[in-house]
This record gives structure tokens, sequence and C-alpha cells, in this order.
């Protein structure tokens, strides 16, 4: 299973956090001294991370909920208050993160960002809130209760040297031109950055529409938050339009991170609106019946939303389908068994179709064990180290 780079190089220790020294220092003192503290700045620049770290290193519980998931001033109270109130039973104390507050909308969400300003006024334990602009005029009270602590978006030479050194430690040859590309498309999101150079060691390629493409993950994430967390059709219905994408990868999107929101059964009836969707799809296809079209969205959207019986409160962390990764891994195994059953078949005098189908089954174990024998193939060291995975 390919990890994502993101997710391998995490930070584990605030020393592994970079360009951030300033606001860790400020973060650190002000969670000691439990003042709410309001982490912004952009995203990938490790806000949400810095929290958990120094949370950790000073001994405390973390508890985090996200705002997506909260919501309105019933959820919160039942979430942050009890939350607040209580004392950490594992721990010196606790450190409650209140992750994304952009999330809320200000309408939809009535009461939602009040109720969290009055409960800081518990003094009980530290809390840290992350967002991406606090400057907004629905903050203005926020802002007057907590110490803010800006996170700046990475400078060049600093993701530059950290992208060389993940290109060492992961063997790949990348020209310094290349990781220029890659920086100034991330805009100093160090896991954008991140996310680009592992595509970059798979591809060889950078796409010049990366940018766009990222604008537009975010606008997904939205979107799933509302599909996956809401259960109103009415909020839902057609939200795949906010972003400029084809509906077929609207629902590789959900299938993807549905199961990691629905239970059994509601996953079932979810795949059941997206299966009724497909069905739809082949007659546009077939039949050019482009009228299907407005049954399609409602499917994945609304349908997808009702079909399940509670929403999960867990916070969770949606991500691009993996499916095409998947695809092209098997495709490179397939090359590599298919070189290897060409040099069998110039070998053996037979076609390579025969001998990859007839003759590889039972010559690969023999081919692992027998190193005269690889010598005679002629294989190569990346046939003969995929041979011996």
């Amino acid at each position: 299973m390919t990890i994502p780079w993101a997710k391998k190089y995490e930070p584990k220790k605030v020393s592994e956090i970079l360009g951030q020294e300033e606001a860790l220092f400020k973060l650190r003192e002000g969670i000691k001294l439990k003042r709410p503290v309001l982490v912004y700045g952009p995203t990938g620049v490790g806000k949400t991370t810095s929290v958990h770290i120094i949370g950790k290193e000073l001994g405390l519980e973390v508890f985090e909920v996200n705002a997506s998931d909260a919501r309105n001033k019933e959820n919160i109270e039942l979430k942050l208050g009890a939350a607040l109130e209580q004392q950490s039973l594992f721990a010196k104390g606790k450190l409650i993160l209140i992750d994304d507050i952009d999330a809320l909308s200000g309408t939809k969400d009535r009461g939602g960002l009040p109720t969290i300003i009055s409960l800081l006024e518990i003094k009980k334990h530290a809390v840290a809130i992350t967002c991406m602009n606090p400057w907004e005029d629905k903050y203005s009270k926020l802002r007057k209760q907590c110490l803010l602590v800006p996170f700046q978006a990475l400078k060049r030479e600093i993701l530059l040297k950290f992208l060389k050194d993940i290109s060492d430690a992961e063997g790949i040859s990348c020209e310094e031109k290349d990781l220029g590309e890659i920086i100034k498309i991330s805009r100093g999101d160090l896991r954008a950055a991140l996310t680009d150079l592992q595509t970059y060691s798979i591809t060889k390629t950078l796409s010049v529409e990366a940018k766009s493409e990222r604008d537009h993950e975010e606008d997904m994430q939205f979107c799933l938050r509302k599909i996956l967390k809401s259960k109103k059709w009415e909020e839902t219905a057609n939200i795949f339009d906010k972003v400029d994408e084809d509906l077929n990868e609207c629902i590789l999107w959900l299938d993807e991170n549905m199961p990691k929101e629905y239970s059994s059964q509601d996953l079932k009836k979810a795949y059941e609106y997206i299966s009724r969707a497909d069905v739809f799809n082949g007659r546009i296809r077939r039949w050019q019946h482009w009228r299907f079209l407005v049954y399609i969205n409602i499917l994945i959207t609304a349908g997808v939303a009702t079909a399940k019986k509670e929403t999960n409160t867990n916070t969770i962390e949606y991500t691009r389908t993996t499916r095409i990764l998947k695809l092209w891994q098997a495709n490179m195994k397939y090359a590599k068994k298919k070189s290897i059953s060409e040099k069998i078949a110039e070998k053996t005098h037979t076609s390579t179709k025969r001998a990859l189908k007839e003759t590889f089954p039972y010559l690969k174990n023999i081919l692992i064990e027998n190193p005269k024998l690889r010598e005679e193939l002629e294989l190569d060291e990346e046939e003969i180290s995929w041979l011996e995975k």
C-alpha cells in the first residue's frame, strides 16, 4: 500500500515543523497559560499539527472537534460544553482543539460562533482554534477573546531544502527547476508540495493545472462535508455545481470517502443511489439523453446525504481517490511480468502470450531461487527486484 508522503513525513515533534519558530513559541505560551489561542494562516503550513504536537509535549490530552461537525448551538454545547467542564483522566490536563472554524457559514450555522465564544469563558482547560482568515467581521468578538498566533506561508528556500531532502530519502532524481515549479504551484503549502512531489516521482511530469486542481480539491472537501455530514436534502441537492469537476470524478470522491463516514447499512443504501446514478450515466453515453444529468446530480448529492440514519460525529479526513494510483501500480506490475515473459518467449521459441499464460507462473519461483537462469534470460535489476518482492 502506497503511503501518502504528506502523511509519511508529517512532523512528530516541534523541531520538525518548518519556518514557524515565532508562532510555535507564542502558541506554546498561550496553551501553558490556558489562554484561548486563535491559530490562523494558509492551508498546509502546520496549524493543526502544531497544536497536537505541543499539546502532547506538554502532557495534555488533546480533544479535537471539527467546526463542520458541530455547526449549531446545540451540537457545540453538547460536544464542547462537557469537554470543557470535565477533567482529563489520563493526562496532566486537557487541550480543546476547535479545528477549521471557517466551516461555520454564519447563516445556516446560526448560533454556532456565539456559543463557541461564550464557552471560552470556561477557563478550566486550554483552547486552540484554527482558521484561515480571522479578519472577517464575524470573528471580531472571537479575536478579542483570543491570543492571535499567525502561521506564515513557507518561504521558497525552506521548501526547496525540504523537498531536496525528501527526494534524496526517496531515491528520486528531480531537477531544481522542477522543484521550483512544484513550490510555485504549492503557494507555500507544504502538504500540497509533498503531494505534487510524490505525483512527480510516479509520472515524471508536472501539471500546469495543479494549482487550479488544488482549488477544486478545497471546494470538493466542502461539498463532501455537506453531503456526508448533513441529512437535509435541501442543503445538499446539486451541491457539486460548486465545483468545476466531472460528475464521474465526483462519484470517485464519494466512493473513496463514504466508507469512512457510513455504517454498513447506510453505506449499502448510499451505494444503491450511486448505482442508479451510474445507470443514468450509461444511458447518457449510449443515447445522449443529457436530460438525465439532473437525476444523476440529485442521486449523488441529496440521495447519498439522506441514505444515513445518523451522522458520524468523528472528524474524518477526506482523500482523493486512490483508484487511479492502483490502476497505475497494476499496470506497472503487469509491465514487469510481460517484459520477463517476452524474454522467456525468446528463449523457448514461443509467443509472449503463451509464455505469459503457461510458462511464467511455473518459472516464477524457479527464477527467484536460480541466479543462473536469471542470467541466461538476461533479467535486469528492476525485473529481479520485482520477482523477489
